[in-house]
């Protein structure tokens, strides 16, 4: 590609003698031979053999390098060093010199740290023409005339470090140019041909058959060898060459300053010269090869240094003039173009200088204006695709909705979509451009679009099958199914298309959890219009459920692997059946059949279709629907809620299920009224002899119905036999139904009145016995007070042995040992033998036994509490075994404090139980924690009752005032002593109940168990009770 065909700019501005004339006073009438820079110095280098170190401000400093002259140079980037080639003396080998100028000699001068000859392998005399010299300073390459180029190796900055040798196959035209590639290449150009070598294998390689002069060959971009000849510019790299750029004229040197090639050419003058002396001229071009245009052109004076450093660039003239080349910042580079609207050069400017993304994006928008005001809309729409995630979309697409921008539009939003900042509308948008498109051009990109399997374009399925729908329902099922939209396809099936058997079986290859989402979504409208295989769906769900498309035998299964299948809860379905009884009934009975564990709701909704199956039902089939509905009630497996089931049997009126809920639930009264209601007295009868032990009211409840006569004997003879309710009750009842007559009742009354008869009968009889035995009592008292007793027992009554002396003798003609006396006797005032039973322990579970047998016999145990309260049985009974009254005192009474002594002493071993007895037995008074304040008598011993004995003591209160005020429940009538036959007073039965009231009594508050008690003064046997001798002040305890 020639250069006059690229674009032209002035990015460059010159500025003139910058030194202030610092360089021409220095350097005066010498010459440059060469220049070099790095590390923020520049380093010129004249003929006389001066090197002059110039610094950012201008600041020279000057010392003598050689002798004669100074031909190479090299100044390293990084590091105060700089390695010059030149000579001392005329006609010998060449010297290396590697300056420090970091540090100084005792002369002030730059320190030369190494100097070595410059010579090939052949150790002739040879003029240097080039040098390189590597970043790392281990690597220094030197080119000479015969074509050799000479490679040290080592630290260049020591003197007596590296070792040199010759590299092979480098020809031998004279060396121009050489240059490092890395650590390990090296670009060798001489006259005749450009090589590259390797380090590592000291082989080289002919990269081109032409070479170029000296000072015409750089290294660009750190990897790239760039050439000049007469006819071009050529690019190498380390495999060969690269592209060229046709560029006449004769190059005389070359140079890179940033990504910027700068070419300093002859320039030859057109008009004739008639003097000799006419100054030459120097031409500078500036290329950016990447973005191919010329970013400066100009003609100078003749120029004898191109300098790179402190960021800038510079010229320096044969005049000794400094010129500086300031390039324009981007800003003014970018506004430069937008006035010549070259928004693609400035583009490409902005990307290769890495330009931010929001000032790319800028530029891209403001190209597409220009394209668009242009009517180039297709290229404008390419410059705002690159502004898609900066630019508004909106900007862009207000300027497409015309009909005619249809393509440009469809183009942005494609890639809209690609780029993932596509939105619901934008969506939309693209497909109802689709559409239209379709509609006038018959292009079919709306079913490109649908059938296409490329994820390139990523969109909202969900809005794009929404807007296919309203253009054609098949291309949307088309996409759905495309893209696995379950929820729309079957939308679109079942409200669209109506297909609901199609439906159906898309669900069926359908995953599990899909497809019991969409059952449960979908199902109602399924079950109503296609109900067969709608329920076989869901029982084959609720079962063990499989897609269809899935193989019977998988690769778990033959592994060994089980699996429990997936199945969903049929509760989730069942109101899907409202309006279908008879399908939800066959689903029901398949589930329970399957899965006997299934929930209450399923039973409940089972039975209860069931019921209103039956309900609707003929005779015949009622028959069929009662024995399901009872065998699902009696089944002990059935999960169903008894109270709901009982609701739903009572308004639907299923008596079966009534009756048996009723007897489930043991409400049997329940049961009775309503046989009774039914009018079937006897069933409510059975009903009463089947439950009667249980609930007695059911006898009750019957003759409150009132039942017909016919059923009369029996329930009057429970009622009697049971005592349900008093004959007067009976006779109050049966008096409120007009239908009875008095042969209905006759032989209840007579039964009753034979009854009350007998019990009074009974009552006399017991009455005379008692009074002849009190006088007898009397006279046997009588003869025992002033008649004389013999007592005439020779063996003991408790241990059957001969009498020894001391003994005890009763009135009753027993007598004791004494020991055995007081072993066994309860009280030294009493005789064991003929104590009364009552008070016996063995006699105290009788009659605890009594009262809880019938408290469990009775039908009405509060009754039987009630009786016992109102015999005293549980009232508070003070025992007091001696009188109150002082006593004479003791003829020889014992001191309580020789008594104590032995007592402890004697409190335990053999015999120790009747010494307490006897101890007991001296006491002349008992005292009982429940009984009132007792003081005891002077010449009497407290003996507080032990626990154990008061335990006793209390059995036996409990036990003589239980048996003592027991009775017969029997009914209670007035007795007359007189010979009064009995007679049936006319009174009515509610006078006679008013006038003998038998609660009507004076009230004791005595009897009250349940009474406060006044306080009285407090037991001296409670280690507890207050103390008048109480000390507050020797209680440390005390507050």
């Amino acid at each position: 590609m020639a250069f006059l065909e690229w674009r032209r700019f002035a990015f460059f501005d010159v500025h003139k003698n910058i030194d202030n004339g610092k360089i021409a006073e220095c350097l005066q009438d010498t010459h440059v031979t060469v220049a070099t820079s790095g590390n923020n110095h520049v380093v010129l280098c004249d003929l006389t053999g001066w090197a002059h170190l110039i610094s950012r401000t201008w600041e020279i400093t000057s010392f003598k390098a050689y002798e004669l002259i100074i031909t190479h140079a090299q100044q390293l980037p990084h590091d105060p060093l700089l390695v010059t080639i030149g000579e001392d003396e005329a006609g010998v080998t060449p010297l290396i010199k590697v300056w420090d100028w970091s540090r100084v000699d005792r002369h002030g001068n730059p320190k030369c740290v190494k100097t070595s000859r410059a010579v090939p392998s052949h150790m002739f005399p040879t003029p240097a023409t080039a040098l390189a010299v590597h970043e790392n300073k281990n690597l220094l390459a030197v080119g000479f005339q015969d074509g050799s180029v000479a490679l040290f190796r080592g630290d260049i900055s020591r003197q007596r470090s590296g070792k040199m040798k010759t590299l092979s196959d480098t020809g031998s035209s004279p060396i121009t140019g050489l240059a490092f590639k890395d650590a390990d290449k090296l670009f060798v150009v001489s006259r005749s041909s450009v090589m590259v070598c390797c380090l590592n294998s000291d082989r080289c390689t002919v990269l081109d058959s032409m070479g170029a002069v000296a000072g015409c060959s750089v290294l660009a971009d750190r990897h790239r060898l760039t050439v000049a000849t007469s006819e071009a510019i050529y690019c190498y790299t380390t495999e060969g060459r690269g592209p060229c750029y046709a560029l006449e004229g004769e190059k005389l040197r070359l140079n890179w300053f940033r990504s910027y090639l700068v070419i300093t050419t002859s320039e030859t003058s057109t008009k004739p010269s008639n003097s000799s002396t006419t100054p030459k001229s120097h031409h500078v071009t500036i290329l950016d090869i990447q973005n191919k245009f010329i970013v400066f052109s100009k003609t100078f004076e003749e120029i004898d240094a191109v300098l790179t450093e402190w960021g800038s660039f510079y010229i320096l003239t044969k005049n000794k003039e400094m010129i500086y080349l300031d390039e324009k910042d981007l800003q003014s580079k970018l506004s430069l173009l937008f006035k010549k609207n070259l928004y693609d050069v400035a583009i490409r400017i902005a990307s290769s200088q890495h330009y931010d993304a929001e000032g790319l994006t800028e530029i891209y928008k403001q190209y597409g204006d220009h394209l668009y005001s242009k009517g180039d809309f297709k290229g404008a729409i390419y410059q705002y695709v690159k502004t898609i995630g900066w630019l508004e979309t909106s900007y862009v697409i207000r300027k497409y909705l015309e009909p005619r921008h249809l393509e440009p539009l469809i183009q942005y939003l494609e890639e809209l979509h690609k780029k993932g900042y596509a939105t619901e509308d934008h969506t939309t948008l693209l497909l109802t451009c689709y559409v239209k498109i379709d509609q006038h051009d018959q292009q079919g990109k709306l079913k490109l679009f649908i059938n296409s399997k490329d994820k390139a374009i990523d969109f909202d399925v969900d809005v794009a099958i929404k807007v296919v729908r309203q253009v054609s329902v098949d291309d949307a099922l088309s996409l759905a199914a495309n893209h696995n939209r379950h929820d729309w396809f079957l939308k679109m099936m079942i409200e669209d298309k109506k297909e609901y058997k199609q439906a159906l079986d898309y669900i069926a290859e359908l995953e599990f959890d899909d497809a019991d989402c969409y059952m449960k979504k979908y199902g109602h409208k399924l079950i109503q219009h296609e109900p067969d295989e709608s329920t076989d769906l869901l029982k084959l769900l609720c079962t063990d459920y499989k897609p269809r498309s899935r193989p019977l035998v998988d690769e778990s299964s033959l592994a060994g692997r089980y699996k429990e299948p997936d199945r969903s809860f049929p509760d989730d379905f069942i109101h899907m059946f409202l309006s279908n009884s008879e399908r939800l009934i066959t689903f029901l009975e398949h589930m329970i059949s399957t899965d006997i564990k299934c929930s209450t709701l399923v039973y409940d909704a089972l039975i209860e279709h069931y019921i209103h199956v039956w309900a609707k039902s003929t005779d015949i089939e009622k028959q069929t629907y009662e024995q399901k509905i009872l065998g699902v009630l009696k089944d002990p497996q059935s999960n169903y809620d008894k109270d709901h089931t009982l609701i739903i049997c009572q308004m639907l009126g299923f008596k079966a299920g009534i009756l048996h809920l009723y007897e489930e639930k043991k409400l049997w009264r329940a049961q009775v009224s309503l046989h009774l209601r039914s009018g079937e007295a006897e069933k409510a009868l059975a009903v009463c002899r089947r439950r009667g032990d249980a609930c007695p009211r059911l006898w009750l409840d019957v003759l409150w119905a009132p039942p017909p006569p016919s059923c009369l004997p029996d329930l009057l003879q429970v009622i009697a036999a049971e005592k349900l309710m008093s004959p007067i009750l009976v006779i109050d009842c049966l008096a409120s139904t007009p239908t009875y007559t008095l042969g209905d009742v006759r032989k209840y009354l007579m039964d009753v009145l034979k009854s009350e008869d007998e019990v009074i009968t009974r009552e006399q009889e017991l009455a005379t016995k008692y009074a002849s035995e009190i006088e007898k009592m009397k006279a046997h008292i009588q003869v025992i007070q002033n008649e004389p007793v013999t007592f005439q027992s020779s063996r003991c009554a408790a241990c059957n042995r001969q009498l020894e002396l001391p003994t005890v003798h009763f009135l009753c003609q027993h007598s004791y040992h004494q020991d055995c006396f007081q072993t066994y006797s309860e009280s030294e005032r009493e005789c064991p033998a003929c104590a009364s039973p009552a008070r016996r322990p063995d006699s105290l579970p009788h009659a605890a036994e009594a009262l809880h047998s019938r408290l469990q016999q009775q039908h009405d145990p509060f009754a039987v509490v009630s009786e016992y309260f109102g015999r005293g049985l549980f009232n508070k009974v003070t025992v007091v075994t001696e009188p109150p009254s002082p006593s004479p005192p003791q003829s020889a009474p014992a001191q309580p404090a020789q008594a104590a002594a032995p007592t402890s002493i004697l409190n335990y071993g053999p015999g120790a139980e009747a010494k307490l007895r006897l101890q007991e037995g001296q006491s002349k008074q008992l005292y009982v924690s429940t009984a009132a304040k007792q003081m005891a008598p002077k010449g009497s011993s407290v003996v507080p009752v032990p626990e154990g004995r008061m335990r006793v003591l209390e059995q036996q209160q409990y036990s003589s005032s239980l048996e003592a005020n027991m009775t017969r429940l029997e009914p209670v009538h007035e007795i007359k002593r007189d010979k009064v036959p009995l007679r049936i007073s006319p009174t009515p039965i509610s006078g006679a109940i008013s006038n003998g009231n038998p609660f009507e009594d004076t009230y004791d508050e005595a009897k009250n168990p349940f009474a406060e008690e006044e306080e009285e003064d407090t037991d001296p046997t409670n280690p507890f009770a207050e103390n008048d001798d109480y000390d507050k002040n020797l209680n440390p305890f005390a507050s």
